[in-house]
C-alpha cells in the first residue's frame, strides 16, 4: 500500500486551491552563508570559557546537533543565540521578495512555514519579514512540513530540506526547492522541482492551478 493511498483512506481532503507554504532559512534568505562566513565575537557574558566558545562555534557552523536529553544546555543556548543573530543579519532573496508579492497579487494564501523555535524567535522573525515588506497570511513553526501541509490541505511547499524533497511525492505534495550544494546526488522525485530563480516557481504553480 502506498503512502498516498493510506492518507486518502484516513479521510484527508484534496488540497485547497491557491494556498502555498514557504520556508524561510536558505529558501527566502541566505541563513547558512551568514552562519558560516560572518564573525560572532566571543563575549564573557555568554558564560563560557573562550576555548569552549570557539569549539562550540565550529560545531554550530557545521550544524552539529547535540545528543543530549536535556532541553537546554550551554551548547544549545549558544546555538540559539548565534542563530538569532543569523536571523537578523540574513538578507532576503530579491526574487523571493518579488515571488511573495506576486502570490499576493494573484490571490494566493501564503503560509510562512519554518523550523525556527518561534517561542523565542517569533518577534525577530516578524520584524525581519516586516523589514523586507514580505506579505504573508500565517506564520507557523513546523517540524514535519509534509504532515503539516497534508493536514492543512496545502498542496504546494517551497523548501530546501532534503527530507521533504525526497519524500514529498509519496504524499502528493508539490515541492519546489532552491538548488543548493547539499542537493547534489538526490534521487529524482516527480513532484519536487529545483529552481535557480523564483520565476520558475511562478510558472509551475500557475500551470498546476489552470
Amino acid at each position: 500500500m502506498s503512502h498516498s493511498v493510506a492518507l486518502n483512506e484516513v479521510g484527508l481532503r484534496p488540497p485547497l486551491p491557491k494556498v502555498i507554504a514557504v520556508d524561510l532559512d536558505d529558501t527566502l534568505n541566505n541563513f547558512t552563508d551568514v552562519l558560516q562566513s560572518e564573525d560572532f565575537p566571543y563575549e564573557k557574558s555568554c558564560g563560557l570559557a573562550s576555548a569552549t566558545y570557539a569549539e562550540f562555534l565550529v560545531k554550530i557552523r557545521a550544524d552539529v546537533r547535540e545528543d543530549n536529553p536535556l532541553l537546554s544546555t550551554p551548547y544549545s543556548f549558544l546555538r540559539y543565540k548565534i542563530h538569532q543573530q543569523c536571523y537578523q543579519r540574513a538578507t532576503a532573496r530579491p526574487d523571493g521578495i518579488d515571488f511573495l508579492h506576486w502570490l499576493r497579487a494573484n490571490g494566493w494564501k501564503i503560509v510562512i512555514c519554518t523550523r525556527r523555535d518561534l517561542r523565542r524567535a517569533e518577534k525577530t522573525t516578524r520584524a525581519w519579514l516586516e523589514a523586507y515588506g514580505l506579505p504573508f497570511d500565517y506564520l507557523f513553526m513546523v517540524l514535519n512540513k509534509i504532515v503539516f501541509c497534508k493536514a492543512w490541505q496545502i498542496g504546494h511547499l517551497v523548501d530546501d530540506d532534503v527530507f521533504n524533497i525526497t519524500y514529498s511525492a509519496d504524499y502528493g505534495l508539490n515541492l519546489y526547492h532552491p538548488i543548493l550544494s547539499k542537493h547534489v546526488g538526490l534521487a529524482a522525485n516527480g513532484r519536487a522541482r529545483g529552481f535557480h530563480h523564483f520565476d520558475e516557481v511562478k510558472t509551475w504553480i500557475h500551470e498546476s492551478s489552470c
